[in-house]
């Protein structure tokens, strides 16, 4: 059905909540996490529901307001009415009528922020997430040989990010036996080429190149699991100025700088002599917004990723 594919990156600008509902343990609203790993995720219904709004929020004419319907699925609900009259491009259609041709992928974290005792803070991945990703690269995008050579990290070390012989410090944490490691930092030099390909030399792909530690599965998981930000938040009675009842509670958030991405998969539009797959994947780079906005909170300015690169001024 899919026919060709890409990686879409998505780089937290601010703290995100992909929230999975109330919870029993002690975070009353936790993020999003695989099942199996317990790492961060987001889910591919609320991937493609928030860009979706997103594209939606950028339509300026009706022909692109076609169009992301026809690439999205349509929606009765929120399709302007002349798209719906007798002489409209979906005239007398429901929304199970027909499928889009645009998938997306779970969203996976890729690298995880923590503070590190130099440079203020490090992104930490390790073997296991970057392998998923290395396979996921090389089975739907098509990677050349030599780019997966190029990501192929198999072993614990960092960029150089080494502090004293043979330790790094993260958090409270000082972790021996890594060392500098030249994978690691042409593995860091790749990502930073994609999400920062006009700017080489400004802070994030120059950090980037340097600040990236492999760290063992386990040790990864732990800090996933841990080192979230969790805020707790309140609701004031305006008429005594003190927390109103039941209005005490924690949320659980993906931190800012975090980074994941989603493979996006085409295929050609569900009707003779519609839009072809190269055409649905135009369509979506042409339009794909440079910032948009994923999960709760977003009037707090929650949720803020960057898929595109900044550009120059």
């Amino acid at each position: 059905m899919y026919k060709t594919s890409e990686p879409l990156f998505l780089f937290c600008e601010t703290p995100l909540h992909a929230g999975s509902g109330n919870d029993l343990g002690i975070i009353d609203m936790p993020i999003q996490r695989e099942r199996h790993t317990g790492f961060p995720k987001i889910e591919s219904s609320s991937l493609k529901g928030s860009l979706r709004e997103a594209f939606e929020r950028t339509a300026t004419n009706l022909v692109t307001q076609e169009k992301i319907h026809r690439v999205f699925g349509f929606d009765n609900t929120n399709a302007d009415k002349s798209l719906t009259t007798e002489n409209g491009a979906f005239a007398n259609k429901k929304d199970q009528d027909f499928s889009g041709c645009i998938a997306f992928t779970d969203a996976r974290i890729l690298l995880f922020p923590v503070k590190s005792h130099t440079g203020v803070f490090a992104w930490i991945t390790c073997p296991r997430v970057v392998g998923r990703f290395i396979s996921e690269m090389k089975e739907y995008c098509k990677l050349s040989d030599a780019e997966l050579a190029t990501l192929q990290v198999n072993t614990t070390g960092s960029g150089s990010k080494v502090c004293k012989e043979g330790s790094v410090g993260l958090e409270e944490y000082i972790f021996e036996g890594i060392t500098e490691e030249q994978n690691v930092t042409a593995f860091g030099k790749w990502i930073a080429r994609k999400l920062f390909p006009n700017l080489n030399n400004n802070y994030w792909s120059t950090k980037l190149k340097t600040d990236i530690v492999v760290l063992s599965d386990d040790d990864f998981a732990d800090f996933v699991q841990h080192s979230t930000e969790v805020i707790t938040r309140t609701k004031i009675n305006n008429e005594t100025g003190t927390v109103s009842d039941t209005a005490l509670f924690t949320e659980e958030y993906l931190p800012a700088e975090s980074l994941m991405y989603s493979i996006v998969m085409f295929a050609p539009e569900f009707k003779l002599n519609g839009m072809k797959e190269n055409e649905v994947q135009q369509f979506y780079t042409d339009t794909l917004p440079e910032i948009f906005q994923i999960g709760g909170n977003a009037t707090l300015g929650k949720g803020i990723v960057r898929t595109k690169p900044k550009k120059q001024a």
